[in-house]
């Protein structure tokens, strides 16, 4: 009896770490096209109104492709850069600079973090105070306290950022109903 509860804890085990395991995971945006059509269905926003570019350079990394949108509080960023590497240093940074908020106390609420060798997510729901740094596509710095809502991503060598600034309940739910179009991890 005893052999049998210890097969059947190992086996209940096995199954919630493959659970686990299984939600974390997100497969490669690497085709612009997808991401743009989660911005038209599910953001509504056109093409023609996001700054895009192809073949263009991001602090001095390749990228073949870039994508950013500002939609009131909400802020959509595809990066898919020529080399893995590039895509993998700016999510560290992003990382680094996440787990030090949270570490110094700066950040209230509910995340979850993971970073692999090619893959790595950042998922927050809370508030970041006044003066803290977060290598943000397009901003690095708050001056003023922030509600923050969404996440950041990287699987091989695209990079994509998808969060409200102190966004409305609205905001926050075109936010996760996007996440949820690309079948990412949401907060």
């Amino acid at each position: 009896m005893k052999r049998f509860k210890a097969v059947a804890a190992s086996v209940m085990a096995c199954t919630i770490l493959f659970s686990f395991t299984g939600c974390s995971g997100f497969k490669v945006i690497d085709d612009e096209d997808v991401f743009f059509d989660a911005l038209d269905s599910i953001a509504k926003i056109d093409e023609d109104e996001t700054d895009h570019a192809k073949n263009t350079t991001y602090d001095g990394d390749k990228v073949e492709y870039l994508i950013y949108c500002k939609d009131g509080d909400n802020i959509y960023t595809y990066l898919r850069f020529k080399k893995a590497d590039a895509a993998m240093d700016r999510f560290e940074d992003f990382y680094d600079d996440f787990k030090d908020m949270k570490e110094d106390g700066d950040f209230e609420g509910s995340s979850s973090m993971s970073m692999g060798k090619t893959r790595g997510s950042v998922v927050f729901n809370g508030s970041a105070e006044d003066g803290t740094s977060l290598g943000f596509y397009r901003q690095s710095y708050y001056d003023d306290d922030a509600e923050l809502y969404g996440g950041v991503y990287v699987n091989e060598n695209v990079y994509i950022e998808v969060f409200s600034v102190n966004g409305s309940k609205r905001d926050k739910e075109k936010i996760a109903n996007f996440l949820k179009e690309l079948k990412f991890p949401k907060p």
